[in-house]
């Protein structure tokens, strides 16, 4: 089946915020669901946020702080999954093409996900080629998955299922928050680089929020990872290393285990122990789940690590 191309979008134009260039639209519900994501506590951790000329986020993912805060002179959003970077950049340079393509998304959705999950060719490409197809892919599976969950890895498939086709209803409104999304996104530096790459000629006026894959998620089987761009011990090392030497301000958020506190135990570092409850984490056993047991949220131990 078709699912549309660029070339051949409707011609409906979309109203952007009428914003000056470089304008801050404010606070913008962040345009992603995402697991892991910081949604609903981004103004939480904000209340830590130190005075900054240049913001990073490293580990942007569903971008909760960046869409929360105001923006600095200079932002800066990375993310190693490839069909994230094309989200972000079309939904920055090719709003309106971007939307019409999204409305071309009609009819049998279980179908249109099939469509999407099996564009192997989009799901491998890297850089700016395919963009708009690649950003629709992304946001489409995003939006009709379980926890928002986008797994591109061919050795997981099966952890790519439609699951929530409401997620795709309102779709116009959705693209009314995602116009003023991409008012946020203008002048902002969007990469997919490692994480290395994204930590270098720092300054003090620079603030960095990480929010690498949880030490939790490094345990898991590898059927389980949230990400496809998984961390294991070394990575974990790595970025603790490259933090305690930089001259930015720096946060970091992590899962309060031993193993992180560990990482973080030698250097400029300070704690803040924080809790919430988990969005697509249950304290349901399977027994529970047979018998019909209401779902409750898990209470999570969080962990804030601050170097100022």
């Amino acid at each position: 089946m078709s699912a549309g191309t660029p070339s051949d979008a409707g011609t409906r134009a979309f109203v952007q915020p009428d914003l000056l260039p470089g304008m801050d639209p404010g606070p913008v519900p962040p345009p992603l669901r995402y697991p892991g994501g910081k949604a609903r506590v981004a103004r939480l951790l904000l209340q830590y946020a130190p005075p900054h000329r240049e913001y990073r986020e490293v580990f942007a993912g569903g971008a909760a702080l960046f869409f929360q805060k105001r923006k600095a002179e200079t932002s800066w959003i990375n993310d190693r999954h490839p069909g994230l970077y094309a989200f972000y950049v079309a939904v920055r340079d090719d709003f309106g093409e971007f939307a019409d393509l999204c409305r071309k998304q009609t009819g049998d959705l279980r179908s249109l996900f099939e469509y999407w999950a099996n564009r192997r060719d989009l799901m491998e490409a890297e850089g700016d080629s395919s963009i708009l197809e690649r950003a629709v892919q992304f946001y489409f599976i995003n939006r009709t998955v379980w926890g928002g969950r986008v797994v591109y890895d061919p050795q997981r498939k099966s952890r790519l299922y439609f699951s929530n086709p409401q997620g795709w209803h309102n779709l116009e409104r959705r693209l009314e928050r995602l116009a003023l999304a991409s008012a946020k996104l203008q002048g902002v530096k969007i990469t997919c680089l490692s994480f290395e790459q994204c930590l270098r000629e720092c300054t003090a006026d620079t603030f960095i929020y990480c929010d690498p894959p949880y030490i939790r998620d490094t345990l898991c089987h590898p059927t389980d990872k949230l990400y496809d761009r998984s961390f294991d011990e070394e990575h974990h090392r790595a970025l603790a290393s490259l933090l305690k030497d930089t001259p930015a301000k720096v946060m970091i958020s992590y899962d309060d285990c031993p193993e992180a506190r560990e990482l973080y135990s030698d250097g400029p570092w300070r704690f803040v122990q924080l809790e919430w409850r988990y969005c697509g984490r249950y304290a349901l056993t399977k027994k529970d789940k047979a018998n019909g047991v209401k779902e409750r949220k898990v209470p999570g131990k969080e962990l804030l690590i601050l170097n100022y």
